[in-house]
């Protein structure tokens, strides 16, 4: 089984369809801090990531980094934007947060065999429409949620996620200062909110808390 034959979404393709890109499928490994590429940058290839974690960023105008989201594992890193466009341009920098390997695809193959088959025109769709909610509900966490509700939110719909990371973490995916989410933290707990138990945090009262960014309270 080829490279391209490895990955989920061509996996209802007849492997012959596939011959072209298998030739040209390169594999790269990376590692963490890398940069895959940075933005405005036009590329000419379409990247799948087979495993690891990358993060899009963008920088804004005092240099600070503004995190967008991140993708593990069989994701399509780049956001293909038309199946009519001859580069990718990329609006976000591209990181590996850990050691990763990418497969890349010549454009234009990858173009041909999606516009031939309507399971991979759906497939692909689908795939944009992930990207684009993940990028809408980053947006509208910055203009619509204020720091608390911020914080309330992935307590309540991320918290193994929240659990798993170091509180810088979360202040950096937040796009808060450490101090701010330590003080909304001791807020909660002090409300009995959540609590602490073996080093990790436990919601006690989701209705309270979802009270914080569904009603803006």
């Amino acid at each position: 089984m080829g490279l391209v034959s490895k990955l989920h979404f061509f996996e209802n393709v007849a492997p012959q369809k596939l011959l072209e890109l298998e030739k040209d499928a390169k594999l790269k490994r990376y590692g963490a801090s890398e940069i895959l590429a940075y933005e405005e940058d036009d590329l000419q290839r379409v990247f799948f990531l087979m495993s690891g974690e990358v993060k899009f960023y963008k920088v804004d105008r005092f240099d600070n980094e503004v995190f967008l989201y991140t993708l593990k594992n069989e994701a399509l890193i780049t956001n293909i934007g038309s199946l009519h466009c001859d580069a990718i341009s990329c609006y976000s920098n591209i990181e590996f947060i850990a050691p990763s390997e990418v497969l890349s695809l010549d454009l234009g193959l990858f173009k041909q065999i999606v516009k031939s088959d309507n399971a991979l025109l759906i497939n692909l769709v689908n795939l944009l429409a992930e990207q684009k909610q993940m990028m809408e509900c980053t947006v509208n966490m910055g203009m619509i949620y204020d720091v608390t509700a911020r914080v309330a939110k992935m307590l309540h719909d991320h918290l193994e996620l929240y659990n798993g990371l170091k509180k810088t973490e979360v202040s950096y995916r937040l796009n808060i200062q450490p101090a701010t989410l330590s003080r909304v933290l001791a807020k909660f707990l002090r409300k009995g909110v959540i609590e602490e138990r073996n080093h990790q945090t436990v919601v006690l009262a989701p209705q309270e808390l979802a009270k914080y960014f569904k009603e803006g309270v």
